[in-house]
C-alpha cells in the first residue's frame, strides 16, 4: 500500500510519494494581523521595527506573542512616527544553525518543528565563523531563471512532519562550502488558535521606545494546521499536473488551493 500515492496511509509515504512529482505540504501557518502603531516619544531620522519585535495578545484566557517577521524603517510624517498596517504574526521566533560539511554525504538542513510555518522562513549562509559576511537566499522558484551563482534553497517535505532545505550543486544554484553557516529562521506557531485577535500590546520596545499607541487595522486571521495527508494526496497530482501554469481551467483550480 505504501508504494503508491492513492494507497498509501503513513504521511510519510505521501510526503515522500508527492515529493517526486515536485509538491511541497503545506506547512502549518501563523495567524497574520496588520497593526498600527505609534511610536509616541520617538526621535531620529527613522526608526525600526527590528525582525522578532513582540506584541501579546489574549484570545479566551491565553496569551499569544505576535512578532515582526521582517524589519520595517519608518521616517516620521509631521513629526510622527507610525508604522501602518505593521504585519505581525504569531508564535516564536527560532533559529537553526548547521555548519556546513561537504565530506558529510548525511548532511541534512532540517526544519525540525511540526508547527514551523515555512512561509515565514529566512534563510542565511554565512561564510564561516571567522568571516561573518553574510548572504539571503531565497527560495527557488524558475529554474530557467537560476545560474550557477544563484543565492537559492529548495524545500521539500521531509519525514516526520519536518521540512528539508537543500542548496545548489554549483550548476542550478551556488553549491556551499565546507565551514560555510546556515541558519534557518522561522516562526513557530500555535496555528489557528488565537485566530480573530483585535487588541494587543508591545512587549519590551519598539526601535528602542517603549512608548506606543496601538490601534489594530485587520484583525489576526488564517492561521491554520499542517496539510493533512489526504489534501497531500488530494492536491499533490493536481499540481503536477498543472506544472506550475495556469492556462486551463483545472490549472486555475490547483493555482488557488
Amino acid at each position: 500500500n505504501e508504494m503508491f500515492l492513492d494507497s498509501a496511509d503513513l504521511r510519510n509515504s505521501i510526503v515522500s510519494h508527492a515529493k517526486h512529482v515536485g509538491y511541497t505540504p503545506r506547512s502549518a501557518t501563523s495567524p497574520v494581523a496588520f497593526l498600527n502603531v505609534t511610536v509616541n516619544n520617538g526621535t531620529g531620522a527613522t526608526i525600526t521595527a527590528a525582525r522578532g519585535t513582540t506584541f501579546t495578545t489574549t484570545v479566551d484566557g491565553t496569551s499569544y506573542n505576535y512578532i515582526v517577521k521582517d524589519a520595517t524603517t519608518i521616517t516620521p510624517t509631521d513629526g510622527v512616527y507610525t508604522f501602518s498596517s505593521l504585519p505581525v504574526y504569531e508564535g516564536t521566533l527560532v533559529n537553526n544553525a548547521y555548519t556546513v560539511d561537504t565530506t558529510n554525504s548525511d548532511q541534512r538542513f532540517l526544519i525540525k518543528n511540526d508547527s514551523a510555518d515555512t512561509t515565514t522562513l529566512k534563510v542565511t549562509v554565512q561564510n564561516s565563523s571567522s568571516d561573518t559576511t553574510s548572504f539571503t537566499y531565497t527560495l527557488a522558484s524558475d529554474l530557467a531563471d537560476i545560474t550557477s551563482t544563484s543565492k537559492v534553497y529548495y524545500l521539500e517535505g521531509a519525514e516526520d512532519n519536518q521540512y528539508e532545505v537543500k542548496f545548489g550543486d554549483g550548476v542550478l544554484g551556488e553549491a556551499l562550502s565546507t565551514g560555510n553557516i546556515v541558519t534557518l529562521s522561522y516562526i513557530v506557531t500555535n496555528s489557528g488558535q488565537s485566530n480573530g485577535a483585535s487588541s494587543f500590546s508591545l512587549t519590551g520596545t519598539i526601535g528602542g521606545f517603549s512608548d506606543v499607541t496601538i490601534t489594530t487595522a485587520t484583525n489576526s486571521a488564517n492561521g491554520a494546521l499542517p496539510e493533512t495527508p489526504d489534501s497531500i494526496r488530494f492536491n499533490a497530482p493536481r499540481q503536477f499536473a498543472s506544472q506550475n501554469r495556469t492556462v486551463t481551467p483545472k490549472d486555475y483550480e490547483s493555482k488557488v488551493k
